[in-house]
């Protein structure tokens, strides 16, 4: 009971994100404001994984998986899926990087050998249709395409963690997003946007994704993974609901919209249980 609990409150604190996003989103540069996000982030998780820094070995080769992955999460998948938001909306968005689980069951199957069943196959039906009905409403096309990219990377990503998850979980993803950050950095040097933005929606946004992915992690640690991820992949519609109530003028969220945002997470919940 506990796990599905902090499962749940990653989902909603996941979905809390997004809206607080698009609203620190607004008027702001995304590559610096991508920078300031993660910045928060890796400093929050720095501080809850300090606990277990000590004890834990530091294999090379699970070590540069980590690194990787936060290379492609924390640095390029974000970018991508900040500018997403700002063109199609956080609640669109998010329901496009959700197709994460769907690339990762792929990448398990493809890659790690494992079994290819009907939820899998059931559940990125639902997925495709969910994009499907995005695609059929007046937006920005390019901003659903780049959001599924994202889904593919962060995809991608879940594979290197899975084979470079060390003894300390809290202290992994510090590794992995303080090496996003660093690039992340370079990234933003390069393009003269290398800055931290005083901003408090965007503070906020870092703030309960940190603490998202703090309680996705207990989740994990607490309960089955066939509960803990169906549960934690609501946050799609828990924007697209918050969004509806709270930030209606920043994006249109109409019928289709609620649709589109269900069949994705229903599928991504089939996946999920597939895997």
């Amino acid at each position: 009971m506990i796990g599905i609990l902090f499962a749940l409150i990653s989902s909603i604190l996941w979905g809390i994100n997004g809206i607080f996003l698009r609203k620190g989103l607004e008027g702001e540069d995304v590559v610096s404001a991508t920078f300031t996000v993660i910045f928060i982030v890796t400093c929050l998780t720095f501080f809850f994984s300090l606990g277990g820094v000590a004890e834990v070995d530091l294999p090379l080769q699970k070590v540069v998986m980590l690194m990787l992955a936060g290379i492609i999460s924390y640095f390029i998948a974000r970018v991508i899926t900040y500018f997403s938001v700002t063109a199609i909306g956080s609640s669109r968005a998010f329901s496009g990087t959700s197709t994460r689980i769907m690339f990762s069951a792929f990448f398990g199957v493809f890659l790690l050998h494992e079994a290819l069943n009907e939820l899998i196959l059931s559940g990125t039906i639902l997925m495709i249709i969910g994009l499907y009905i995005f695609s059929t409403e007046k937006i920005d096309k390019f901003g659903i395409y780049i959001s599924v990219l994202s889904g593919f990377l962060y995809g991608l990503a879940s594979l290197f963690i899975k084979e470079g998850l060390l003894g300390s979980i809290f202290f992994s993803v510090f590794l992995a997003s303080i090496s996003g950050l660093v690039m992340l950095g370079i990234f933003a040097a390069f393009k003269g946007k290398l800055k931290l933005i005083r901003n408090k929606y965007l503070a906020i946004s870092a703030t309960s994704l940190a603490f998202g992915n703090i309680s996705y992690y207990f989740a994990l640690s607490i309960a089955p993974l066939t509960i803990a991820v169906p549960i934690s992949n609501l946050y799609p519609l828990v924007t697209t609901v918050l969004s509806y109530f709270f930030i209606q003028k920043l994006e249109f969220v109409q019928l289709k919209t609620f649709v589109g945002s269900f069949l994705a997470v229903l599928g991504s919940i089939l996946i999920s249980i597939g895997k």
